[in-house]
């Protein structure tokens, strides 16, 4: 008989899973990355891992949706409370750190489109159609606090993150890594507050 879980027991098992998933996203990237790995990592029996999801490409896709909640609630709030008289050190921290989680949970490798392939083909077909709205309208969430109403401005400004997140496919060959992605946020947070 299947052991029953708490509300909260569910909880935990499915961050741990989300937190190792990312670790080993970071590690291996989705090919190598196995349902046995995460069960060993999170010491769950491999049966408790498919009551929770049907494949490691569907827990993939949780983190990366997870991702997108987190930056809708804490980055928005964030932006909230920014300090007025330091909005360029402000702003720059903010996206800095949001870059930084985007590549310490090993999102990043979701840049290279075939782990993104890996995941999407075992998700239902229109998983990733929405999964870009959603994110084109966060960012366009995030540009529009500061007043950024010209789509195309938006546009702009949203290209010149990804191209930022793009660098975190090769950031381990950065000299100076946290230096210069710090410099290159800060050049981008200059440009939307002129």
């Amino acid at each position: 008989m299947p052991k029953i879980y708490t509300p909260e027991e569910k909880d935990n098992i499915r961050s741990a899973l989300k937190r190792e998933a990312g670790k080993c996203l970071a590690l291996y990237g989705v090919r190598k990355t196995t349902v046995d790995e995460l069960v060993k990592r999170t010491a769950i029996p491999k049966g408790t891992f498919y009551l929770f999801y049907e494949s490691k490409e569907a827990l993939f896709f949780d983190l990366l949706s997870s991702f997108a909640d987190e930056i809708e609630s804490e980055y928005l709030a964030m932006l909230q409370e920014i300090d007025e008289n330091h909005i360029v050190t402000s702003l720059t921290e903010i996206f800095y750190t949001l870059l930084i989680k985007f590549y310490d949970e090993g999102l990043y490798r979701f840049l290279d489109g075939a782990e993104l392939e890996l995941v999407l083909r075992r998700l239902p077909k229109d998983s990733l159609p929405d999964l870009r709205t959603r994110m084109e309208e966060i960012v366009k969430n995030l540009f529009s606090y500061f007043y950024i109403d010209d789509k195309d401005d938006i546009k702009a400004f949203g290209a010149g993150y990804e191209a930022l997140m793009y660098l975190l496919l090769s950031a381990d060959k950065l000299r100076e890594k946290e230096k210069a992605l710090r410099l290159l946020v800060r050049g981008l947070v200059l440009q939307m507050v002129e």
